[in-house]
């Protein structure tokens, strides 16, 4: 099962969310099909994706201020909602098998970011009970990923208020043991993992957006981490994902900076260093962003979410160039100001689509053909 990145809860994201199919015709151009509202939410947030009943199409679990809902894909795009789950507030939230039985599980920020719960799939779309496990206050976001090399899921926690990233090593069962604190520059706000030096190991890498640095930690191989190294990142870096932008077979780094309207790229040099960040204009105010390739050319292209009431409502796609870069960036418009994204294949058609959370709309948008 693939883990599914998951996105923070901001000020900008409340309510709602909208889930739009690619039309790809061609390479270098890329489309949207027009949306249809399905059901509603309370103060909804969040937005994940993963097959949840087993029977080979994306469904979606959306989080809020007091649950979290379950919607089943048909299959064609469209989905429907069979469980709501009580939880306190989630701020971020991914999905993985944690205990190894082929159904994929949830972990979410919960408690004002002071706990992770984990809530572990049943296999026809429904969750047993949660499992809290305490992690350092303030957390805004969580990447999975096997730290320590032993085949199990752990969890990585960026905690702003401490100015750690948290590891709690899985066990295979679906519990983990205590948090690790690592040091990982001023307040990460977002935290994404990926092998930065070629080692094999994992990495982390996190946005840090008062000081304008990513900080990459690298792994150690035994779930610890090394000193922080901080790289430039563009003005207030808030959300990062890794990619391989330029075909050199060294990932690369791509963060929205909410302070200069742009896109960030710190292109890999395969030793776990970035080069100094390339910028892309993007639009007001850039929140959640995405790496998949849209238009079919076999390169990575980036969707972005718009937090701002001057290009309300909207996403913007940027098409990869191959070489680090991106074109200029299309604008699409969607059910509110979105907050979290998700990418996915919904209908099946072998091409990408997208979902989005928006504020302050209180229903789900899907397409329609």
């Amino acid at each position: 099962m693939s883990v599914q990145n998951k996105e923070i809860a901001s000020p900008f994201a409340m309510l709602a969310f909208t889930v739009l199919v690619a039309a790809v015709a061609q390479a270098q151009d890329v489309s949207f099909i027009a949306r249809r509202d399905v059901g509603s939410f309370y103060y909804a947030a969040i937005v994940a994706a993963g097959d949840f009943n087993g029977d080979g199409s994306l469904d979606l679990v959306v989080g809020g201020s007091r649950d979290i809902s379950v919607l089943l894909g048909n299959g064609d795009g469209t989905f429907r909602r069979v469980e709501t789950i009580s939880i306190e507030i989630t701020r971020s939230i991914a999905v993985g098998d944690f205990n190894r039985d082929g159904v994929p599980d949830l972990a979410t920020l919960t408690n004002f970011g002071s706990a992770v719960s984990v809530l572990l799939g049943i296999g026809d779309g429904g969750f047993w009970p949660a499992r809290n496990f305490p992690v350092p206050g303030g957390a805004n976001s969580l990447a999975l990923g096997d730290f320590n090399g032993d085949g199990l899921l752990d969890i990585a926690v960026a905690s702003a208020s401490y100015t750690t990233v948290s590891v709690l090593l899985g066990n295979g069962t679906g519990g983990f043991q205590a948090p690790q604190s690592f040091q990982a520059g001023s307040q990460p706000f977002s935290v994404v993992a990926g092998d930065f030096n070629g080692d094999g190991v994992l990495d982390l890498a996190a946005a840090n957006s008062p000081s304008d640095t990513i900080s990459v930690l690298l792994g150690n191989g035994d779930g610890s981490f090394q000193v922080a190294r901080s790289f430039a990142a563009g003005s207030s870096p808030g959300y990062v994902a890794a990619g391989e932008l330029n075909g050199d077979g060294r990932l690369d780094l791509v963060v929205s900076s909410f302070g200069s309207n742009s896109l960030s790229v710190l292109l890999g040099n395969g030793d776990g260093s970035f080069q100094s960040p390339r910028t892309f204009e993007v639009g007001s105010f850039p929140g959640p962003i995405a790496l998949g390739d849209f238009n079919g050319d076999g390169v990575p292209d980036c969707v972005v979410g718009h937090s701002s009431i001057i290009s309300p409502d909207t996403i913007s796609v940027l098409l990869g160039d191959g070489n680090g870069g991106f074109d200029t960036a299309r604008v699409y418009g969607v059910g509110g100001t979105p907050g979290s994204l998700v990418l996915g294949d919904f209908n099946a058609d072998g091409r990408l689509d997208l979902a989005t959370v928006n504020y302050p709309s209180s229903t789900v948008s899907v397409p329609s053909r």
